[in-house]
Formats: structure tokens, sequence, C-alpha cells
């Protein structure tokens, strides 16, 4: 799984779309933006969304690759959006501009995912309220880096592939659900915050299991670096 660095700009051979196909802005400063990465001929995507600070809600559903709003003030933290198309693979990066302190701004992202092809998805939730509804995305990989705020991280329902998770939360509160009928693994390496595993069974040494684990064909395997806040693991029953 790759740390999140990036799309590696410099390689753009095509830039198709960036955001801005639609710009309202209001009275008060506050701009409102649509943000769409239409589909080509990818057969798998690498996405990394980069929150400096504000509000996240990410879901699965596009009808485009990724589609979606922000909702910012001032001007200079509008989100950057690039793609290019490297053989098979499609890469997309949206991120927030500029860094501004937290009470003179306004940064809402709310995106959906295209659930047609393969994806590798990072997260980077800087200072943000983070919502990641990732049921129904054909996830191959997943990395999640928490910074300051609340986050929570919906891996439930039923999944048809294997696939590798890396969540390192930070301060705050993280919730992290998890599915009954795939098996799930999760290895927690505990730092100075709080953790609970919720219909989870311990196996040791920080590894817990579902109860599906042993038997699943399809599984996740997860690995958490738990840092100053407090995380909860939940299995739906």
């Amino acid at each position: 799984m790759k740390k999140a660095v990036g799309v590696g700009l410099a390689a753009i051979s095509a830039v198709l779309l960036l955001s801005g196909c639609n710009n309202t802005i209001f009275a008060n400063g506050e701009r409102n933006e649509e943000i769409v990465v239409k589909k080509d001929g990818a057969k798998e995507l690498e996405i990394v969304l980069d929150l400096g600070a504000g509000k996240m809600d990410v879901a699965g559903g596009a009808d485009e690759w990724v589609k979606g709003n922000a909702i910012y003030k001032p001007k200079k933290i509008k989100p950057e959006v690039s793609y290019n198309l490297d053989g098979k693979v499609g890469k997309v990066e949206i991120a927030q501009q500029d860094q501004i302190k937290l009470g003179k701004m306004k940064n809402e992202w709310d995106l959906k995912i295209t659930e047609d092809v393969p994806v590798d998805l990072v997260v980077n939730a800087g200072a943000s309220d983070t919502d990641l509804d990732l049921k129904g995305i054909e996830l191959t990989n997943l990395e999640v880096n928490a910074g300051i705020g609340d986050i929570t991280v919906d891996l439930g329902g039923d999944w048809k592939e294997s696939f590798d998770v890396l969540i390192s939360s930070g301060v705050g509160k993280m919730a992290v659900i998890l599915p009954k009928d795939t098996g799930v693994r999760i290895k927690a390496e505990k730092g100075i915050g709080s953790s609970s595993f919720e219909n989870l069974i311990s196996k040791g040494n920080g590894v817990y299991v579902n109860e599906a684990y042993e038997d699943a064909k399809v599984q996740i395997d997860l690995e958490a670096e738990i840092g100053v806040g407090e995380v909860t693991f939940k299995a739906e029953k």
C-alpha cells in the first residue's frame, strides 16, 4: 500500500477535468464548486483525498469516476483537482490548496466515488470531521490518516474481494465499522490513546478477528496505528 505521497503531478500526461464546472459565489463570500472527474478507459483508480481542515463526506455511487461539490471560503483554499490516465490506471488527486486558521474559513467536501472499477484510496483528514461510507466501492487498498477531529470509517456490508487497510488515528474520536460476513483481522499498535473492540475476538498481542475470519474466503487485513485519541472498532452483528 502506498503512503500518502500524492499522485505525482510531474508525470501527468493529460489533465481531463479540473474542478470548476459550476462555481456559485454567495453574498457572504462562500463558493460552491462542482467537482467532477469524468469516466474514461481506466480499468482501476488510485484516488488521493487531501483535506487540510474542514469537513469531508465520502461515499460510493458516483456516475463518473468522482463527483461532488465543495463549499469553501476564502478563495485560496479552493480544492485542486487533477487526473492522469497512466496506462490502465486513472490517478485522481483532490487537495486543499492552502492552509488557513480554522476560525476564518469554511471548507466542506461532499464526494462520491464510482463503484464500477477497483479503487486504491488514500484519505488524509487533517483538522476535520470526516465520514467515510465506503460500502459498495470496490476497494483494493485503503489508507486513512486522521489528524484532529472525529472520523467514521464504515466498511460494513458485503465485500467480493479481499483488501488491505492501514489506519493511523490522531487526536479525536475514530469509529471503524466492520462487516459481519467478510473475514476481518486487525493488528493494532497502541500509543497513548484508548481503543475498544466490539463484537471482535482477541488473539493476543494486539490482534483481533471477527467470527467469520477463520473460514472466510474474502478477508480484510487491517493495520491500525493508534495515536492520542479514542478509537472504536465495531463488527456488525
